[in-house]
């Protein structure tokens, strides 16, 4: 099976300018401990989220999945301009193959949220994306 998030990872990891302005930080699932003990700065963390599958009732092997993008940085307004910056990046990612998966598109999936994470009082911002992509890894 397409590890979704590794190849959302590595699309924007591939982008020199995102992976500069996020340190190098981009993770999906959870921050990790050693990650955490160094927040709150600039960082970036995917998740999967809820969401109808577009392709729910069809025997293709593509689907659909929300996901979404968690930006850190030290002030709300460096989270915000983090998550603005990583959203262009996914906006305008073409239909193409990023760590074994095909992503067929990318696109915005709702508003947007910043402020700071309720528990942690981390300043944080979330974009959510809607994403089909190929449920089998494609190999080069």
């Amino acid at each position: 099976m397409a590890d979704l998030i590794a190849a959302m990872i590595a699309l924007l990891g591939a982008d020199a300018g995102l992976a500069a302005a996020a340190g190098g930080h981009i993770f999906g699932g959870e921050l990790p401990a050693s990650e955490a003990a160094l927040m709150p700065r600039r960082a970036l963390e995917l998740h999967k989220s809820g969401g109808v599958s577009l392709t729910g009732e069809t025997f293709v092997v593509h689907d659909s999945q929300r996901i979404d993008l968690f930006a850190y940085g030290a002030t709300p307004r460096e989270a915000d301009a983090l998550a603005e910056q990583a959203a262009l990046v996914l906006r305008l990612a073409p239909r193409g193959v990023h760590a074994g998966v095909l992503i067929h598109s990318i696109s915005p999936a709702g508003g947007l949220t910043s402020g700071r994470d309720a528990a942690l009082q981390w300043p944080r911002a979330l974009r959510s994306f809607q994403v089909v992509y190929c449920l089998e890894e494609i190999y080069p």
